[in-house]
């Protein structure tokens, strides 16, 4: 328990010291858990922001209020449930992509002590650096942000990127993807680039190739979901 901890604490401060150490014990419970308690805690701090998106999605597709009222009480229902069991399934995402990564390894990697477990081990650890960037968007929303000026998905970003700068005009896709585009994106494409040269045994340039590209792969989802 106190390597796996250690590790955590070392994403931050010497992330190859954590890949290194998984990259010979790949745990990733306790990792696990800090990742649930952070994503339950984000889920039930922005609730009510996207309570409010959806309210606004509705009245879009012209929803009478009664409509909207009945459907938000609904909604609230799954999206309380939600908040403790998404996190949870949020798990075979985890597996589903450790198993597509383990697949593209065997055929672009040429490292025979890369296993499974270790790339899922990576996956959770990676996404706890996500999630912290998250509690921090949450943060600045909870502070800056009114639960009445969200209208779109991009709405809901608060970490300074090129949105706030140029703007996605009427088009909320466009505005999601400039959201991503800010100083802690670089973060995370740092750690993964990191993750794949330790892990991967491969030439950093390689690894921060994949890592970008693993980077747009992960953003495209909420990208193209935007409205």
């Amino acid at each position: 328990m106190k390597e796996s901890l250690q590790n955590i604490g070392d994403l931050i401060a010497e992330p190859s010291s954590a890949f290194v150490r998984l990259r010979s014990d790949p745990k990733s419970g306790i990792a696990f858990l800090v990742f649930y308690l952070i994503a339950v805690f984000v889920g039930w701090a922005v609730l009510p922001y996207t309570e409010a998106l959806t309210t606004a999605q509705l009245v879009k597709k012209g929803l009478q209020p009664e409509q909207i009222e009945a459907a938000g009480n609904i909604g609230q229902i799954f999206k309380s449930i939600g908040i403790f069991i998404g996190p949870i399934f949020t798990i075979l995402a985890f597996i589903i992509s450790s198993a597509f990564l383990k697949l593209a390894a065997r055929f672009l990697v040429k490292n025979e002590t890369l296993k499974f477990r270790h790339i899922y081990a990576a996956v959770i650890h990676i996404s706890l650096i996500d999630y912290l960037i998250r509690l921090v968007n949450a943060a600045l929303l909870l502070v800056f942000r009114n639960v009445e000026e969200v209208k779109s998905a991009a709405d809901l970003k608060m970490i300074p990127g090129l949105h706030l700068l140029l703007g996605g005009g009427t088009n909320p896709k466009l505005a999601m993807l400039l959201s991503y585009i800010n100083p802690l994106s670089l973060w995370i494409i740092a750690i993964t680039a990191i993750a794949i040269s330790v892990l991967a045994d491969v030439e950093k340039t390689r690894a921060r190739v994949a890592a970008v590209i693993l980077w747009v792969i992960g953003i495209l989802p909420e990208v193209i979901s935007a409205t």
